[in-house]
């Protein structure tokens, strides 16, 4: 099918996401671990003083009515909760801390336990939530560290004197910056496996995933059915041939760019191997639109390749094959129907898309 026109205004369906690892961890921490810690503050109050009460209180005030705001919000808007959720906190903790000490609010035991079994676990937890950010998940752990030791510091002025140590401020403040330091370590490990875990998915030549990641997405499961090219350049041992593996790469590379600039975050390219592509498009509801827009992605990237010149003015030209997967068979399958399309491909003349 050479020369088919693309439509511009065409929007191919994108396919739907796993949450990101941020935003799982999120979900666990507003959705279920800050409306427990509230419930827990709240049953711990029956009883207590009317100061307690009214501390505990607010904050378990603004824990639930940020975990509302989090299943009430969409997802966009998830990530500015997660950033302002913490510094209103320590917001909170340094006013609390302010209105303490001599004269004013002064702290009980009750209070006490509550900032000696939170301040260590939220800043812990504050780490795990901002994982994919070390500089936001040290700075909130520090902000909580020191509102809650000028807490303590304060509540020690105006008497209240545990039977626990002599000095609970510094046990709070050594003890918040141990975690902070144990928390920046796991992210930089946590930090440098992603990076390997991508680099071990990802092709060093052209920048595009590698047969591995293609090996592992295709074994993830596929409720709607996709659509699978496998693309081949033409002659490419000529290429080497005449001149020279070095400008081979640099056609790879080419074509690499050429692929992921008419895919336009549309689909995920793979370098099978060689000279040999794989695309796997999004799926869409309409099988029938799904044919047409793939068709069209796909003879848009060999008309580019073919009108485009690489390295000293070379021009290559590309055959593909394309392949459907209906929902719920393997992906495997479609591969091996593209490949036997492009076979054909090659048996027709080269340069052009064929459907399996």
């Amino acid at each position: 099918m050479r020369g088919a026109a693309v439509n511009p205004g065409a929007r191919p369906d994108r396919p739907d996401t796993p949450y990101s690892l941020p935003e799982r961890i999120g979900r666990l921490y507003f959705r279920v671990a800050l409306p427990m810690v509230a419930a827990s503050l709240l049953v711990g109050t029956v009883g207590a003083s009317p100061a307690a009460q009214g501390v505990i209180g607010a904050l378990a005030a603004l824990a639930l009515l940020t975990s509302a705001l989090h299943v009430l919000l969409p997802t966009p808007l998830h990530d500015p909760l997660r950033r302002l959720f913490p510094p209103v906190t320590i917001a909170f903790v340094a006013v609390v801390a302010a209105l303490s000490g001599p004269g004013g609010l002064r702290g009980d035991p009750l209070l006490l336990s509550v900032v000696l079994l939170l301040g260590p676990g939220t800043v812990l937890a504050w780490t795990l939530l901002f994982l994919d950010d070390a500089r936001m998940g040290r700075l909130t752990g520090l902000g909580l560290t020191a509102s809650a030791t000028l807490l303590l510091w304060r509540w020690q002025q105006a008497g209240l004197q545990p039977t626990l140590t002599g000095n609970t401020p510094l046990l709070m403040l050594v003890v918040c910056l141990t975690v902070v330091l144990y928390g920046a370590a796991f992210t930089d490990i946590n930090r440098r496996f992603v990076a390997g875990e991508r680099e071990r998915r990802r092709d060093p030549l052209t920048g595009l995933l590698n047969r591995r990641a293609f090996d592992e997405d295709s074994r993830a499961p596929r409720p709607d059915g996709q659509a699978l090219a496998v693309l081949d350049i033409d002659h490419f041992k000529r290429v080497n041939d005449t001149h020279g593996h070095t400008a081979g790469d640099r056609v790879l590379r080419g074509v690499a760019d050429v692929i992921m600039d008419v895919l336009a975050g549309r689909g995920q390219a793979y370098r099978w191997g060689g000279e040999e592509f794989v695309v796997l498009l999004p799926p869409g509801p309409d099988p029938t639109d799904l044919t047409v827009q793939a068709a069209e992605l796909i003879e848009s990237v060999r008309a580019e390749v073919a009108r485009r010149a690489f390295t000293g003015g070379q021009h290559v030209t590309l055959s593909a094959g394309l392949g459907f997967s209906p929902a719920g068979e393997p992906l495997q399958a479609a591969f091996d129907r593209a490949d036997g399309a492009l076979r054909r491909a090659k048996a027709d003349g080269r340069d052009r898309v064929v459907l399996a």
